[in-house]
């Protein structure tokens, strides 16, 4: 697509890139910025001179680009000027490093693609060509035209049915509503407070509530006669137990008083 939008037969432009030069796109594009617009002497003068490393792959491109304009399109490198030089990200390598305490810490290694331009002043065509360097803006505006106009056809017609439609509404007979209940009769107040009003309730006379009310006597059940032999178990068990007689202790017996020789005289 590149190849093809800078031909040579198309913007009168000479091209030369190189892919993937080991350097970031913002340290190549500080760069770049000297050179652009310069003749090629110039340009290798302040390349040669530059103290950035990226220089070197940059005066390498400028170098590749003046061979093709001499080789390819027999262009001399003196009418030779720098049209155009930018650099675009490439790949990002990524690596690792240790750090402390077990951890890993990331190393983004960035690539850039430089391209070159190149256009002479000799020859009238190449210059107007160079003029016309960037033909996909230009095709670019004119398809947003042409998608601008496309839009703005769609809107009136759009626009235009709106139109016809709400014509078509006015026209039409407004549609008939429909005709209000007439609210229900009320009633007189006699007659509701007739129909409300409860009936007292009868109350029955104090005879007879008394007769419901009083309880029958509980009937009295014979007591269930006990067999002699129960009747014995129950005498004993009520009597009282005989007491035993308090066996008498033997009296303790005195010792003899010996008798003196008096008594014994």
């Amino acid at each position: 697509m590149s190849a093809e939008r800078f031909s040579y037969a198309k913007t009168g432009l000479v091209r030369a890139e190189a892919k993937h030069v080991r350097s970031s796109a913002r340290k190549a594009r500080l760069v770049l910025a000297d050179i652009r617009g310069r003749n090629v002497l110039d340009a290798r003068k302040q390349l040669l001179f530059s103290p950035r490393a990226v220089a070197k792959d940059i005066e390498l491109v400028l170098r590749s680009a003046v061979t093709n304009a001499e080789v390819n399109h027999g262009l001399s490198p003196d009418d030779l000027v720098i049209h155009e030089a930018f650099a675009n990200e490439g790949v990002t390598i990524k690596r690792f490093k240790p750090r402390a305490r077990g951890r890993a810490s990331r190393i983004n290694k960035r690539t850039t693609h430089i391209t070159i331009l190149l256009r002479s002043l000799t020859s009238g065509a190449i210059v107007e060509g160079a003029e016309t360097a960037v033909p996909a803006k230009a095709s670019s505006d004119s398809a947003r035209a042409k998608r601008v106009a496309a839009s703005k056809k769609s809107e009136a017609t759009v626009e235009t049915g709106a139109a016809e439609v709400t014509e078509t509404t006015d026209e039409q007979p407004a549609a008939k509503k429909p005709a209000a209940k007439k609210p229900a009769a009320k009633k007189p107040a006699a007659a509701a407070d007739a129909t409300t009003a409860k009936k007292p309730a009868a109350k029955k006379p104090a005879a007879a509530a008394d007769a419901t009310t009083e309880k029958k006597p509980a009937a009295k059940k014979p007591a269930a006669k006990k067999p002699a032999a129960a009747k014995a178990d129950d005498a004993a068990a009520t009597k009282p137990a005989a007491k035993k007689p308090a066996a008498k202790k033997p009296a303790a017996k005195k010792p003899a008083v010996e008798k003196t020789d008096e008594e014994k005289s």
